[in-house]
């Protein structure tokens, strides 16, 4: 019962929110937050009780750690990813064995926050994508990642009929794509995503014209990898584990979980998922964040505070004080992408609860799930790692730290603004 009534609690307090943004007449801030309440929660009546034919996320996902990783996509949708500016080029074609050249433009893009799941196979992450992306209106694509697959086959390929030369387009043409057991596929394929997740375009050549096709927007990549023990594994390269926003650990389900996921079995074949909002509503909330969220400067600096303190952690006393050689744990940090995708993601978190101003509870909200895939370590310290759980159990050590093992983190050594 106690549960339950800190639930209800915790979705009055949105639905407040939304509707003081309503009150006020903030337009898109309110159709933000409304929207947000409708896909967690499923559409209301106008007395305000459930409407059973728009049911949310929490109807569908069940256990703690898809609903987190469902807000987590929320936020991912809503932020800005990466960002790229307008720019002008020149395009050799060759034709009839003549090279001419063209001046094109290439417009302005931003893609959306993507989102890496990493867990066992069966912790529910593919059936989160297929809920979520007909919850947010979204054409939905998927890659089952294999060795065998090639950079072609998830983005662009000819193909002959004759004649005729078609040109091919993969399921990376959709709003959402879901990349599962992405690091099964070999590096180089795992690469050919870069250019939709940082442009959100894919170039090719076609009869010796370099072509730039702009993918659907929104658009957000959500990969889904098996963690590195797991036999056929390829480790994710550096640049592609930092085009994604947010890293979410799935540990293996509870008793609780799996009791609900075996009841909500009962009525799945009757559960029909609808969409409560559409791309171009996200589109205009997107903007809205983007435009109208302040941050200040002190934000900012404290941001960078939190980012630089990534750098070489172990120069805070307080952090993992057993650790006597001081220097080296990190090899490679978590860097500028990641200040900027911390930014974003806040900015997102901040217009959520109804503000239009970022605090330092917004950045601190995410920041651990935006660096945890950021740090390469030194593998010479595995014996360190051992001794609290493993590298990811260490990493997660190192950012926010264990009041229970009075043990302190990065968020907690890094001064907050006053």
């Amino acid at each position: 019962m106690g549960a339950m009534n800190a639930k209800a609690k915790d979705l009055r307090g949105h639905y407040e929110v939304e509707e003081r943004l309503k009150n006020q007449g903030n337009r898109v801030h309110y159709e933000l937050v409304h929207s947000v309440n409708n896909i967690l929660n499923g559409k209301r009546r106008s007395d305000g009780s459930p409407d059973p034919q728009f049911p949310g996320a929490r109807d569908q996902l069940k256990g703690k750690q898809l609903e987190r990783i469902c807000t987590a996509l929320i936020v991912g949708v809503y932020s800005g990813g990466d960002t790229t500016s307008g720019s002008e080029k020149v395009v050799r074609k060759q034709s009839a064995g003549k090279i001419t050249e063209e001046r094109v433009i290439v417009p302005s893009s931003m893609t959306c926050g993507h989102i890496l799941m990493t867990g066992l196979p069966g912790a529910g992450k593919t059936h989160l994508g297929k809920v979520a992306s007909s919850l947010f209106g979204l054409s939905f694509g998927r890659f089952q990642m294999t060795p065998d697959k090639t950079p072609r086959e998830i983005t662009v390929y000819a193909s002959k009929e004759g004649d005729e030369t078609f040109i091919n387009y993969s399921a990376l043409f959709n709003n959402m794509v879901l990349a599962d057991e992405i690091n099964r596929a070999t590096p180089k394929t795992q690469s050919a995503l870069l250019e939709g997740m940082s442009e959100g375009s894919v170039s090719f050549k076609s009869k010796g014209t370099d072509i730039t096709e702009v993918l659907p927007h929104p658009f957000i990549v959500m990969g889904t990898q098996n963690p590195l023990e797991h036999e056929g594994t390829y480790p994710l390269p550096e640049a592609q584990l930092d085009r994604f926003m947010m890293n979410i650990l799935f540990p293996l389900a509870d008793k609780e979980t799996i009791i609900a996921i075996l009841r909500f079995l009962k009525i799945q074949l009757s559960t029909m998922t609808r969409p409560v909002t559409n791309a171009e509503q996200i589109l205009r909330c997107r903007e809205f964040i983007w435009n109208e969220i302040e941050v200040s400067e002190e934000i900012e600096d404290y941001i960078a505070d939190l980012i630089v303190g990534c750098y070489d952690p172990l120069q805070f006393k307080d952090i993992f004080p057993s650790i006597h050689e001081r220097s080296g744990l990190v090899k490679n940090p978590p860097n500028v992408r990641a200040a900027m995708h911390l930014r974003n993601a806040s900015k997102t978190l901040a217009a959520i609860r109804g503000s239009r101003k970022v605090e330092v509870r917004d950045v601190k909200k995410r920041f651990y799930e935006i660096v945890n895939h950021r740090f390469i370590l030194n593998e010479n310290l595995r014996g360190e790692f051992a001794k609290y759980g493993g590298r990811d159990e260490f990493v997660r050590l190192l950012v926010i730290g264990d009041k229970e093992r009075d043990m302190h983190g990065i968020l907690d050594v890094v001064p907050v603004p006053e």
